[in-house]
């Protein structure tokens, strides 16, 4: 538990006490949000001592749910999984919710948990305050702004051994229509997530916002150049002859428009606004001075005199080129074998064998801890093949409830369950035809669905729910796994027949620590997140050299992605590294020093970088931190005074 949530959580029991006894709560105690909603629990009537009713939806009412958000699915399943690969080291649950509090889509953490934390943070489940008390999706619905409920911030007691943290999502016209929301048990640390959930969640809006809304030039904006092309940029859609079609949240505050109006993106709101009432130079000059130099970023004037940067797009150009026949260009991304064959011995032979079964329709398992890169290794796979052109699908087998992987996987036709799409809808493996199929997670595949996926993969058809048509399918299969296939198979618990119809060739991926690799493997990174030219400074590089990585190469990823984004482009040192990371790596760095507590350590013993992890776990605290590094106070002054900290 952070230090935060310990000092705060004897004033929440008292405040709360207070409250129960009396409804009053001493001023500033707990936030105003808190207090509001503590005060709606009341009034409802709900018990603070009952146990909660769990509301599922069935599995029906989740799919018509999921297809009234088709669209906020997505574009949001993208920023999720960016999200848990950020905290995939905790005990987090990333979460979306739609506009009741309903959840539509979590990944993440849900093995850390008992069974009815599972069930009640899985698809299916509310978490409307009316029956749910305070809690961050509940409550965030009411007060339309983010929110962290932690502990016993929750007006259910049931309730107490959570922590969460959530962000209402506005659609494209500023109405609500989400809740993201991180979700722990309340011993969890959330320095950061907050911050780390209100960035996905602008991410997402933007998003919805483009796919919203149609146009001929678009302005992305800011006040500082550097800034756009980031999720905080301002975004403005007009017409041709220049008149404004639509504005994000963001876009709306820097040039200072109604952003309360819940229908301020529609027309019929406002009289219609022109570009020329914003700024001091006509619409036809701007796109004059941008010419046919698509995305260049020009100075402009408000007419109020403050300056901002704009970035014109236009979006006709887009379409007329879209209408000439694609160039057919070979991916060069991360997802490649060459490229992800960075120096380790283990991962050049593993590239070796697959080079040599490429596109001989033998099927490739790849196993390895959770972390490892499996699937930006199964999709480099995909890229190199000759089946490269065609779609390329993912099933995530643990990610998906039961109820409707069966579903996801074969398909169903019109009227197969209560709120199936009309028409039906193809499975993943019929879309993967002329593809790849990428089975990830393949061990948590339930054993019933096991003889049918046996089925399709000796006939080469597939047989949609509620049909007795069958579909010829012809497609390249990848699985991976981080479980041992081999003991669930002698337990009973994964067919044998299907564990040697997938492991034409097995692939294991070392763990990071056990890699040689990993200086190439950060500077791939920084390529990837555009910041090949930021410095990491000696005692963050030698801290990574150190650490084990439990997390491996996602977790790695995640380190530098959250530590460029508190950088803001100075060099990363260990102050950009998250207490979650700094919990982690401090506890082995200092034992060596605690086994020995008599032992007095001379000044050059103690490395800047142990002496700043200290630091920072004992929250600047000089005496704790000299005991914990076993030298006197002065000594930890004249280190602090050489690293210029003090």
């Amino acid at each position: 538990m952070s230090n935060a949530t310990t000092d705060k959580t004897p004033t929440i029991l008292q405040a709360r006490k207070e409250f129960l006894s009396n409804g009053n709560v001493e001023q500033g105690a707990i936030a105003e949000a808190i207090e509001r909603s503590w005060r709606r629990c009341l009034a409802n009537g709900i018990d603070t001592n009952s146990p909660p009713s769990l509301e599922v939806v069935t599995a029906q009412e989740l799919a018509l749910k999921r297809e009234q958000n088709q669209q906020l699915l997505k574009l949001a399943q993208p920023e999720m999984e960016t999200l848990n690969e950020q905290i995939a080291h905790t005990r987090n649950v990333v979460i979306l919710t739609d506009d009741e509090g309903v959840i539509l889509h979590s990944l993440g953490g849900h093995h850390f948990m008992n069974e009815d934390q599972r069930v009640a943070l899985s698809a299916g489940a509310s978490w409307h305050e009316d029956h749910r008390g305070t809690n961050a999706i509940g409550t965030v619905l009411i007060e339309q702004s983010a929110l962290t409920v932690q502990g016993a911030e929750h007006f259910m007691a049931y309730h107490h051994s959570l922590s969460c943290s959530a962000v209402p999502i506005f659609g494209a016209e500023n109405q609500l229509i989400a809740t993201l929301d991180v979700s722990n048990d309340s011993n969890t640390s959330q320095q950061h997530t907050l911050a780390l959930i209100k960035m996905s969640a602008q991410m997402i809006e933007n998003r919805l916002f483009l796919a919203s809304h149609q146009g001929d030039v678009v302005l992305h904006f800011h006040a500082r150049p550097e800034f756009i092309g980031t999720l905080w940029e301002g975004v403005a859609i007009f017409t041709a002859g220049g008149q404004l079609v639509a504005i994000n949240r963001s876009g709306q505050f820097q040039l200072s428009l109604n952003t309360g109006a819940s229908n301020a993106n529609n027309a019929r709101a406002y009289p219609p606004i022109n570009f020329d009432q914003l700024f001091d130079i006509p619409f036809t000059s701007l796109l004059r001075q941008t010419g046919s130099a698509d995305k260049l970023i020009v100075p402009l004037r408000l007419n109020n005199g403050a300056r901002i940067y704009v970035q014109v797009e236009l979006l006709h150009k887009k379409q007329r080129i879209s209408t000439s026949p694609p160039a057919i260009v070979k991916r060069t991304s991360a997802a490649n074998l060459d490229l992800l064959d960075s120096g380790d011995a283990k991962i050049s032979r593993a590239i070796q064998q697959i080079k040599q079964v490429l596109s001989r329709d033998i099927p490739i398992l790849i196993q390895g801890e959770t972390g490892v890169g499996k699937e930006l290794f199964a999709r480099a796979i995909h890229e190199a093949s000759a089946q490269h052109k065609g779609p390329w699908i993912a099933v995530n087998c643990a990610a998906l409830p039961e109820g409707l992987i069966e579903a996801e996987l074969f398909g169903y036709e019109e009227g197969a369950f209560t709120g199936a799409r009309r028409k039906g809808s193809p499975g993943k493996i019929e879309q993967a035809n002329g593809g790849t199929l990428f089975l990830d997670e393949i061990g948590d595949m339930p054993l019933s669905l096991q003889a049918r996926l046996l089925r399709v993969l000796q006939e080469r058809t597939v047989t949609p729910l509620g049909s007795t048509r069958t579909i010829p399918v012809n497609f390249s299969l990848i699985s991976a796994t981080n479980l041992k296939l081999k003991e669930k198979v002698e337990c009973g618990a994964f067919r044998s027949d299907l564990y040697y119809r997938l492991n034409g060739l097995s692939v294991a991926l070392p763990p990071l620590r056990d890699r040689s690799d990993l200086l190439a493997l950060i500077d791939v990174i920084l390529h990837i997140e555009q910041a090949g030219n930021i410095e990491i400074t000696p005692e963050v590089m030698e801290i990574f050299k150190a650490h084990s990585w439990p997390g491996n190469i996602r977790q790695l990823h995640n380190v530098l992605r959250t530590a460029l984004a508190l950088a803001d482009g100075l060099p990363i040192s260990t102050l950009h590294l998250t207490q979650d990371f700094i919990d982690e790596i401090s506890t082995p760095l200092l034992a060596n020093i605690n086994d020995s507590p008599s032992k007095s350590l001379d000044l050059g013993d103690v490395t800047s970088h142990t002496i700043q992890l200290a630091m920072q776990a004992e929250s600047g605290n000089i005496s704790a931190v000299a005991r914990k590094l076993g030298i006197s106070r002065n000594t930890l002054y004249r280190k602090l005074k050489t690293m210029g900290l003090s």
